[in-house]
């Protein structure tokens, strides 16, 4: 598996990208993105700690909205399953979901390479 570093502004950028497109969820919630992008990370067969997630959620989100996001969407479903108090491992669904939203991150920055060189072309 190829190694995604996980920048939480370039995600930020990328989920307000998809939100003015009218996805406000999936690709277009920055949480979602990050805690995805987390489980994937450490790989099916390790378990993630809450705190390893709020390493990278915590400067767009409280604890609050990480831990209501997690047991209302990624728990719920079946992106992940809880093994431990503050433990999750990642299932293959959620690797499905995760890979998806790395390729949604391709797909904004070839759109906004795109855009650059259009940007460029005289009138």
């Amino acid at each position: 598996m190829i190694s995604y570093e996980i920048n939480v502004d370039h995600e930020a950028e990328i989920s307000n990208y998809y939100r003015t497109l009218g996805i406000s969820c999936g690709e277009g919630d920055i949480l979602f993105r990050l805690i995805m992008l987390v489980l994937l990370e450490k790989g099916e067969n390790e378990v993630t700690q809450f705190s390893d997630i709020r390493k990278y959620t915590d400067p767009v989100a409280d604890k609050g909205s990480v831990g209501s996001k997690i047991k209302a969407v990624i728990l719920f479903q079946g992106l992940a399953l809880k093994v431990e108090r503050g433990g999750y491992v990642i299932t293959e669904k959620g690797m499905v979901a995760a890979e998806y939203i790395k390729t949604s991150t391709k797909f904004y920055e070839k759109w906004n390479r795109f855009n650059h060189i259009i940007e460029r072309f005289p009138a």
